[in-house]
């Protein structure tokens, strides 16, 4: 009597490591920044080889994320190096850079000298920062048309060089934290009243092509707002919430009447 062969046993489990190189970087383009450095790329050599794909990495987005906290608290010259492995797999390609807390000098000359399509830098809390350096920086990255430098001073003369260099920069924020504590209001200090308007006007006096403006919390007034509506005439979006000398009034509003969208203190 014949006998049947036996049948395979077919695997109920897939093997994830063989999909192919596309696929798996399709898959990554749904992941952050974090995620691919810490995680999906170590997995195998073909999820790694995925994972250095350039063009994973032309939106390097290092905010946002519980784990940048913790090692900043511990070593952020981890996190620098991090950021010079994403650059790294750019291969040129990174047209956007954000991060918080951690970049340091050394680590705003890196993206310098290897991020040649760079149009959009946003750096939040980064205390290890100096405005000469942000200068120079600015100066060697002819292709940016989107700039943040929030949660620290800003010098005038930063924002007069910036216009200098990037006179058809379209987009601006430099934020401050709230100035509401346990809903108690903090006065700005002398040194910020003496200042107050300095940066609203030298806005309007370098930054004629802006679109959108953001400057929540910062030391302006009213006359400030209208300086900076009439040296930016293509304004689309301003953003002065937290701004505690700006009182909003039928004036300020018949002033900022033509732009799309203001958010106002309130």
């Amino acid at each position: 009597m014949d006998v049947k062969p036996s049948l395979l046993t077919v695997s109920s489990v897939r093997d994830w490591s063989e999909l192919p190189l596309d696929a798996l970087s399709t898959i990554f383009m749904k992941l952050g920044t974090i995620e691919i450095l810490m995680g999906a790329g170590l997995v195998c050599r073909s999820w790694l080889a995925a994972a250095k794909s350039p063009e994973l990495w032309r939106f390097v987005d290092m905010t946002g994320h519980k784990m940048v906290n913790n090692m900043v608290n511990g070593d952020p010259g981890i996190l620098c190096a991090m950021a010079k492995v994403a650059i790294d797999r750019s291969d040129g390609q990174m047209e956007s850079f954000r991060a918080q807390l951690f970049v340091t000098s050394e680590l705003l000359d890196y993206i310098e000298s290897r991020a040649n399509s760079l149009k959009s830098i946003q750096l939040t809390n980064c205390w290890y920062l100096w405005t000469q350096k942000l200068s120079r920086f600015a100066s060697k990255c002819p292709l940016l048309e989107e700039i943040e430098f929030s949660y620290q001073k800003m010098l005038p003369e930063l924002i007069r060089h910036l216009g200098s260099v990037h006179p058809n920069l379209k987009r601006l924020r430099i934020s401050l934290p709230s100035i509401w504590q346990n809903g108690v209001h903090m006065e700005y200090d002398e040194s910020w009243e003496a200042g107050k308007n300095e940066e609203a006007f030298a806005i309007a006096e370098s930054l004629h092509e802006l679109r959108f403006l953001q400057m929540a919390g910062r030391c302006l007034s009213n006359d400030g707002v209208y300086a900076i509506i009439q040296g930016c005439p293509h304004l689309e979006c301003l953003d002065i919430t937290k701004c505690c000398h700006v009182y909003v009034n039928d004036e300020l509003r018949a002033h900022c009447a033509k732009i799309k969208c203001v958010l106002f203190p309130k």
